[in-house]
């Protein structure tokens, strides 16, 4: 029997049909070999993972024994650990504000309150009133400054352009200075360890010679370990 030569139709619809089904049986095979892999990588194995090898692919821990789930230290070796975080977050300043605004009464001195936390102690504000007369309201700023770090520390402060007062101030006192018209003032505690505290504030006086005066302050400190 003699067999016809296909038709052109029917040679374009085998061939067709072998591409689509080899097409299907290659992308399962492709897709059966990276169905692991993430962006077209495959995980470097555990026990040969070093840094040239591993560079720009992914790594697998390890399958068995002790290390079990865990990444080769070889690769790891170098990054930060939990405590070399913990002392940078030490080493590094930081910084705190503080305001109030504290009316005074009449020929009265207000209560002292903490305005911020230094670490080595407080910085404390209070609003006294300078003017004798009944009625008449003159308010001027305290400022003090609580030793509670449980140890002696140098204290030095200045208000304005004024010469800075240079002291030791022990644990548990209170150094205390006024401002009593508007003015700038600088505070450096320096403690054990190497701790240091750097203040810079400002202090006012509003409603002078009323019966109503007030101080308002502000200040930030800065704390280096």
């Amino acid at each position: 029997m003699k067999l016809k030569r296909p038709s052109p139709a029917m040679a374009v619809a085998v061939l067709a049909l072998v591409m689509s089904t080899t097409g299907g049986a290659i992308a399962a095979v492709n897709y059966a070999q990276n169905s692991n892999a993430v962006d077209g990588y495959s995980a470097v194995k555990a026990a040969k993972a070093g840094k040239q090898k591993a560079a720009g692919k992914l790594v697998a821990t390890y399958r068995d024994g002790k290390n079990r789930g865990r990444l080769p230290l070889r690769i790891i070796a170098g990054a930060a650990s939990e405590n070399s975080v913990d002392n940078l977050s030490d080493a590094v300043a930081r910084g705190r504000n503080g305001a109030r605004l504290i009316a005074v009464a009449d020929n009265q001195t207000t209560a002292a309150e903490t305005m911020i936390d230094l670490d080595l102690g407080n910085l404390q504000v209070s609003c006294a009133d300078q003017q004798a007369n009944a009625g008449a309201e003159n308010a001027t700023t305290r400022i003090g400054v609580t030793n509670g770090s449980g140890a002696p520390v140098n204290l030095s402060r200045s208000v304005g352009n004024g010469a800075p007062t240079i002291t030791t101030l022990e644990s548990g006192i209170v150094d205390t200075f006024s401002i009593p018209q508007e003015n700038t003032f600088s505070i450096q505690l320096q403690g054990t360890e190497d701790r240091t505290v750097l203040v810079e504030g400002t202090a006012r006086q509003l409603g002078q010679g009323t019966a109503d005066s007030s101080c308002a302050v502000f200040a930030t400190a800065i704390l280096v370990e």
